[in-house]
């Protein structure tokens, strides 16, 4: 019963099977040809399982010698479109005569089993046997192991012989081709069918000490069809170091425990024979086995020594664990030594935006020779349009959609010696370009390598505004370096918004760092003549390394902000960009806000701001008027976790957004600031221009704290002049929310 069940396992786990075959090779001649091998061999388990049920609950005996019968001829059926397979492997156009044999072959196993005086006469199963009865060929047995019967020589020619012979041939092939990779590919394929080969003649040894294991003979198929989907999927040739711990990680995953299976199946076997408590042990220690290689093989294939050519998990980690708050030359050293590792480049180097006009390397490369690209290219400009920001040097070579910049682009790999490069732009405008030479295995950049790179494309953006802004010691400098950052930090902040001159409102603000270097920032973006969007929050930490996390993340709201009309789609791609791109750790507690002047209304999705106040002009007071929100950062999907709020504004309704470093301030007694006093502090000063508020509310806390400041302090005041400046509406106004 046990082998019945194992039958219907297998026979289910490879319909499962064809899923992910289909899935990853779909609309392919390999991919189409191994999910129907897949689903063919799956069939053949499944009547297999009916046959041996039909054997076991004593169904009429033309009825199980038929399903026999049936699961042999599809076997050996099976076995054709094997060989076929591997015969045409790669072949544009399959020959016409292959078909032709193919049929032959096929009509001669259905006449050998069904019209063959004894090829199968008989068939029976008892509680430790299993036999099929057949014609034998000669009364002496076959290297003193068994008999040679016809259904013995049957198996032996579709499982060994004629794979085999077709072995030979695609050798011959794989010797006369010129691609490293068909070659290698050919190579494995033959590989795989000596491997199924190998399993048979283990499988019919082991039959002579367990005769019930010839129920699943067919398991003997599923090693080469495995490894055959894996090499359809293949487009890299495998290196040394590759191919070394390819070899360690199927030893360690499948070999070892077969392995353990097999010790414990003799031990249990040499202890207690045939009987009942044998069969419930040994299914017991199964389960055991591959529990343990379930949690076990986590841990394995995690390991350096066993990781596959699928490196991108391995390659995100290494990213985001870089400390950029590390010495310079280190982190260049991380870096190159990441890339190199787990992208397989011989080189890795990085221009950066000089402010001269170029983009210059910095650091020296793996030679000395640095370089210096004209940052106006008209290639960037073409390749940003395509939204391509990724390029290899296949595509530069083939793809039409750059057919007018061709010659740049390849100027291009050529002069830095590489074979693909990373733009990273901010808008329109260079921050800096990776270059990646050639890999060190001979193998193109891949499909999958332009998966990776344009997921983590993020990533290598938060890489190149570090160097630019940290590592590149020409502009940085090594002396008081973080104090200069700070400057430079704030002034890009002041510089870049985009101050509201639309007549319906004044606009103030105060930021004002603790220790001259923080995370906290505010931005204004105009989206059109009726909409503003403001930000105000902080990002977590001190120091450098927070004061370049927030120039990052608002560069990043920017080029989002292009693309994503959709105001609370914006907010969650950001905090995407927060949780997997900026260093461990890092969130942001904040206020997203959009004004619509056309309709008079203020949108808002509080993202763990401490408070958000309203003064109303009609009632004469103020309230809260904060959303449901949560933090940015702590989770990778924040949709269900946010929620877009509005407030319709009358003229001289008054908003305030801080951040809670004006909240929670201390005084010398250790009292706080306060929600109160900032309300109190709105009313007093409701009468002022929204500049000399801000002003106000900080010198008040300054004058309420009596010592220097312990945390940054940002307040946000927008005064709503109304309707008597109401413009009309813009019927081509665009933005969501």
């Amino acid at each position: 019963m046990v082998f019945i069940i194992l039958n219907a396992a297998i026979g289910a786990s490879l319909i499962a099977f064809s899923f992910s075959v289909d899935s990853v090779r779909k609309n392919t001649y390999e991919g189409n040809a191994l999910t129907n091998m897949t689903l063919f061999l799956s069939a053949i388990f499944i009547i297999n399982t009916v046959s041996l049920i039909s054997i076991v609950f004593g169904a009429p005996r033309p009825l199980c010698k038929l399903l026999t019968r049936i699961t042999y001829m599809l076997l050996a059926w099976y076995n054709v479109s094997y060989c076929d397979f591997i015969l045409t492997y790669n072949v544009e156009k399959k020959p016409k005569f292959l078909a032709v044999i193919r049929w032959i072959i096929n009509i001669s196993a259905l006449i050998a089993l069904f019209f063959v005086s004894g090829f199968i006469s008989g068939v029976s199963m008892g509680k430790f046997s299993y036999t099929i009865a057949s014609k034998t060929v000669f009364d002496k047995v076959l290297f003193g192991m068994f008999p040679l019967t016809m259904l013995s020589v049957f198996t032996a020619f579709f499982i060994v012989i004629l794979p085999l012979f077709c072995t030979l041939m695609v050798l011959v092939r794989a010797e006369n081709t010129k691609s490293r990779l068909l070659h290698q590919n050919l190579l494995m394929l033959c590989l795989a069918t000596l491997g199924t080969a190998f399993c048979y003649a283990l499988f019919s040894v082991a039959k002579l000490y367990q005769p019930l294991i010839g129920t699943l003979t067919l398991v003997v198929m599923i090693p080469g069809l495995m490894l055959a989907s894996k090499i359809s999927s293949n487009s890299e040739v495998w290196g040394k170091s590759l191919a070394f711990r390819t070899l360690i990680r199927y030893f360690v995953i499948y070999f070892v425990p077969a392995l353990v299976e097999g010790l414990i199946y003799l031990g249990l076997r040499e202890i207690l024979g045939n009987s009942v408590a044998f069969y419930v042990l040994f299914v017991i220690a199964t389960c055991g086995v591959v529990v343990g290689w379930v949690f076990t093989g986590r841990y394995f294939t995690k390991m350096d020594i066993m990781r596959d050519s699928r490196y991108g998990d391995a390659f995100e980690e290494s990213i985001t664990s870089i400390d950029f708050t590390d010495e310079p030359s280190n982190i260049n050293k991380a870096l190159v030594s990441t890339f190199k590792k787990y992208v397989d480049c011989s080189s890795f180097r990085m221009a950066i935006d000089a402010g001269t006009g170029y983009l210059e390397s910095i650091f020296d490369g793996d030679d000395d020779e640095k370089i210096a690209i004209p940052a106006d290219n008209k290639a960037f400009d073409v390749l940003l349009n395509l939204k391509h920001p990724v390029v290899f040097r296949k595509f530069a070579e083939k793809d039409y959609s750059i057919q007018s910049v061709r010659a740049e682009v390849l100027e291009l790999l050529d002069s830095t010696k590489s074979d693909a490069f990373i733009m990273l732009n901010e808008g329109r405008r260079i921050v800096g370009i990776i270059f990646l030479g050639p890999k060190s295995s001979g193998n193109m950049f891949t499909p999958y390598d332009y998966s990776v790179f344009t997921k983590l494309y993020s990533n290598f953006f938060v890489v190149g505004y570090y160097m630019k802004n940290i590592m590149n010691e020409s502009v940085v400098g090594t002396v008081n370096r973080e104090i200069r950052m700070s400057s430079q930090i704030i002034t890009s902040i002041q510089e870049n918004m985009d101050y509201i001159t639309n007549p319906k409102i004044d606009c103030g603000y105060r930021m004002v760092p603790a220790h001259n270097i923080g995370g906290e920032f505010i931005d204004l973006i105009r989206l059109n003549d009726h909409r503003h969007m403001f930000i105000i929050g902080a990002l977590n930490g001190k120091g450098i390394a927070a004061s370049m996390s927030m120039v990052i993340l608002k560069s990043i709201i920017r080029t989002d902000l292009a693309e994503t009309p959709d105001f609370k789609v914006l907010v969650q791609k950001i905090n995407y960009f927060i949780r997997t791109s900026l260093p461990k750790g890092t969130f942001f507690a904040g206020t997203f806000g959009l004004i619509d002047f056309s309709t008079d209304t203020m949108y808002y999705i509080n993202c763990g701001s401490p408070a958000l106040f309203m003064y109303n002009s009609i009632y004469n007071n103020v309230i809260e008027i904060q959303g449901e929100g949560h933090v940015l950062g702590f989770v990778k999907d924040v949709s269900k976790l946010i929620r877009v709020k509005k407030v319709k504004l009358s003229p001289n309704d008054i908003v305030l957004a801080c951040t809670d470093g004006l909240i929670e301030a201390r005084s010398l007694r250790g009292e706080t600031f306060g929600k109160t006093r900032v309300q109190s502090q709105m009313l007093e000063n409701s009468s002022f221009p929204a500049d000399k508020m801000a002003q106000f509310t900080y010198e008040n806390l300054v004058q309420f704290s009596s010592r220097a400041l312990e945390d940054d302090i940002t307040v946000l005041i927008l005064k709503y002049k109304g309707a008597g400046n109401k413009q009309k509406n813009d019927a081509g106004s665009n933005g969501g929310v």
